[in-house]
């Protein structure tokens, strides 16, 4: 009897001294600030299966938080607010950003034609990697993905077939079309995507240059029927930055997924679902 106690005794101590199984650590999660709304077309066939493909890639590592219509950070705050740590990751249009990179503003300007957003995101990244300069401004943070849309058009509440139809229309655009909309005779107003249906509906603004996503993304048809698209008016750009202090904190696994989906081949990836191409996918 003493003996089976003493090995009763003893096979209890050595489990307890067993070393716990260890805990699977919990995932890193990131806050992603974006401009569009989260059931813009975009949004949902574009930018979040990005997300998700990021996190399928961290194996569990991350959790990626996505903070959708400007509820985090004011589009043309966003790389501030990334810079300051507000958000992890966001989503910039670059046409809020004038002068911020005047050697890729030079993709944007009209007259230039391409085939398709792919093409025009090639032509950002062959800048990227041949001219050093061309990266320095987003020094700052860590730049994930850079790329360009369709090519943009003339989208108004009445149809204009002349230049005369466009002299005095107020038209909203970014900074990189101010000029040219000038010299066309119409009157350029700068604003945030997100106010431009209001701006249409209440007659602030006559019409906008756009693509097709914002067209869909934000149903701008409902009140603006009338595209002009025989005149390349140029590209929009958008970027995804990240806070480089949050990335530099992440377990290499999470740091692997994110470098798997950025640079020339994820934006490309982006470039495709944000374009009107996408919609045969």
């Amino acid at each position: 009897m003493f003996l089976k106690k003493a090995f009763l005794a003893l096979g209890l101590c050595a489990l307890l001294a067993a070393p716990a199984p260890a805990l699977a650590a919990e995932p890193v999660t990131l806050k992603f600030s974006h401009v569009n709304a989260e059931n813009a077309w975009s949004t949902v066939n574009g930018l979040i299966p990005w997300l998700q493909k990021v996190e399928e890639d961290s194996h569990g590592t991350l959790k990626m938080e996505l903070y959708a219509n400007n509820t985090l950070t004011k589009d043309n705050q966003a790389w501030m607010a990334v810079r300051n740590g507000i958000a992890d990751m966001a989503w910039l249009p670059m046409g809020r950003y004038p002068g911020m990179n005047p050697l890729l503003e030079v993709i944007g300007l009209g007259g230039l034609a391409y085939e398709d957003a792919m093409g025009a995101t090639e032509r950002v990244w062959n800048i990227l990697d041949t001219v050093p300069a061309a990266m320095k401004p987003f020094a700052a943070n860590r730049l994930i993905a850079l790329y360009s849309t369709d090519t943009a058009f003339l989208l108004t509440k009445k149809p204009v077939r002349s230049l005369e139809d466009l002299k005095g229309m107020k038209i909203r655009c970014t900074s990189v079309y101010v000029n040219s909309l000038k010299a066309l005779g119409a009157v350029p107003v700068v604003l945030g995507m997100p106010d431009v249906y209001m701006s249409l509906q209440k007659s602030v603004i006559d019409g906008l240059i756009c693509d097709w996503e914002s067209v869909s993304g934000f149903r701008l048809y409902d009140e603006a029927k009338y595209a002009t698209t025989n005149v390349p008016l140029g590209m929009v750009t958008f970027c995804i930055a990240m806070n480089q202090r949050a990335y530099n904190k992440l377990p290499q696994e999470a740091q692997q997924a994110i470098d798997a989906n950025s640079g020339r081949a994820g934006s490309l990836w982006l470039a495709k679902r944000f374009s009107y191409d996408s919609r045969n996918l």
